[in-house]
Order: structure tokens, then sequence, then C-alpha cells
């Protein structure tokens, strides 16, 4: 008689999937412990570095707003003063906050890389879903900031032009420009007569914009290439989780392939008894029926 072997594939099966399981979990354990942490401080960073730039968006706007007064009135000197140097505070702090992001993203990227690609599991597809997700956000939240940058500038600019016509003094678009060039605040001061009360007024914030202008060129460069090094590292992330994908894809197949393998097993076993029974009646029929003519040729005889 056939042995029924299809309660041992079954064990043998479960104690399989459950090792896998166990080892996913163990690794997955380990990679959360590590990861967990630095993903939570990676979303305070960027919500810490979106009030910075918001803060900055709101001194740009009152800079821009301060009606202009005698430079040596000391009250608006410091007033100035101030705001300068809380929007000077406020760019070096989302410059280091942003170089930390970016560090951080990078490091948490090549922790993941090679437990990921080899992780099957729907926790490691999700923190690195969050990760991709983190990256694409702080890629957002930089390309405004530079944005913002570009338009302060912008508007600097504009307004050195104005300050200049109302300090009477006639320069072409190109001389101004080139003057804006020049990475010396008080080339304006070299330039302009300030013998007025509007043109020293004027040729003051004249130098403040300038100042400020200098300080923004400067920080938009950095940006440009903090940028693309996270875009770049956007780019290689979404490699990453295109790969996880595939192994996981790759991995459900094998689950749906031992699963239409355990169902034909089933199916031929059930077949394999539904013979066995069938046989065994036919034997028994058979048997029976030879005994009936066996029984029956005894009796003739006698």
């Amino acid at each position: 008689m056939v042995k029924d072997r299809l309660p041992e594939l079954e064990a043998r099966i479960k104690v399989r999937n459950e090792n896998a399981r166990k080892k996913a979990e163990f690794d997955f354990s380990q990679l959360h412990a590590a990861v967990f942490d630095q993903v939570n401080e990676l979303h305070s960073d960027i919500d810490n570095l979106r009030q910075d730039i918001n803060a900055v968006d709101r001194l740009q706007k009152d800079i821009l707003a301060t009606p202009q007064q005698d430079p040596s009135n000391v009250i608006y000197s410091f007033m100035v003063l101030e705001l300068d140097s809380q929007l000077s505070e406020l760019t070096n702090s989302i410059r280091e906050r942003a170089h930390k992001i970016r560090s951080s993203l990078k490091e948490l990227g090549q922790q993941e890389d090679d437990k990921l690609l080899s992780g099957l599991s729907g926790k490691c597809r999700l923190k690195s879903s969050q990760h991709a997700a983190i990256s694409r956000q702080f890629v957002h939240i930089m390309n405004n900031y530079s944005q913002l940058q570009v338009d302060y500038r912008d508007k600097c600019k504009a307004r050195i032009r104005t300050k200049l016509r109302i300090a009477e003094v006639s320069f072409s678009e190109d001389e101004v420009e080139k003057m804006l060039e020049k990475n010396h605040a008080g080339i304006f001061t070299q330039a302009i007569m300030a013998e007025t009360e509007a043109a020293k007024r004027s040729l003051s914030d004249i130098e403040a914009r300038h100042a400020d202008i200098i300080r923004l060129e400067k920080s938009i460069q950095e940006m440009k290439e903090l940028f693309f090094n996270v875009a770049l590292l956007v780019d290689q992330q979404g490699d990453l989780i295109d790969q996880v994908e595939y192994n996981l894809n790759k991995a459900s197949d094998c689950v749906v392939n031992s699963k239409r393998t355990l169902s034909s097993a089933v199916i031929r076993n059930k077949k394999n008894r539904r013979c066995k029974i069938i046989c065994i009646i036919l034997v028994v029929v058979i048997s029976i029926l030879i005994l009936i003519s066996l029984a029956s040729a005894i009796g003739l005889t006698r």
C-alpha cells in the first residue's frame, strides 16, 4: 500500500514558512530599532525647517515693508539691524539643518540598501517608502526655499533701482547690474554723493539691500548644490524601491506557486484515496464472486 505523505509535506511547508517568518521578524527588529528613531528625528527636522523658512518669508516681507527713515535715527537703525540679524541667523540655521537632513537621509539610505533589497517583509517595504517620501518632501521644501530666496533677491534689486532714482542718480541697467555683482557693500557709497536727506535715506537702504543680495547669492548657490545632491538621492531611492517591489512580487509569486503545489498535492491525494477505495471495493466484490462460484461448484459436485 502507498504511504500517505501529504501530512509530512504540509508539516515541512509549515516549518519552512515559520522559520522564514521568524528570520524576517528578527531581521526587521534589528533594522527597526536603528531606523525608527532616525525617521522620527527626520520628521522633526523637516517640521523645524519648514517653520524656519516660513519665518524667513515673514522677515523678508517685514524688511521690504519697513518705511525708510533717517539713518541717524537710533531706533530705526536698531530695528533694521535687528531684522537683518534675525534674517542672517535664520538663514544660517536653515543651511545647517538642511545639510543635517541630507546627511541623515544618505545614512538612512545606506543602512536600508542591503537589508531592504533582501527583505521580503511588507514592513520593510513601508519603511523604504517612508524614506523616499521624506526625501521627496525635503526636495520640495528646499525648492520652495530657493525660489523664496530668488524672489527676495529680485525684489531687493528692484528696490535698489527705485532708491537710485529717488536719489536722482543716473545709472544704466548694465551699470547697476555690475555694481550689484560687486561683493563690496559700500560700492554705492562711492558712486553717490548723498547730500540731501532723501539721498541719505536711499543710500542707507541701498547698502542694506546690497548686503542682502550678496548673502543671497551665496545662499542660493549653496541651495542649488544641496538640491542637486538630494535630488540624486531621491532618484537612487526610487531605484531601490523598484528593486524592493520586484523582490516582493517575486516572493508573492513564490507563495502563490507554493499554494498551487499544495492544492495539487491535496487533489492528487484525494484522487489516490478514491482509487484505493474503488480498488478495495472491486477486490471485495471479486472475492465474493469467486467465493460464490466456488461454493456453487462444490454444491454441483456433490
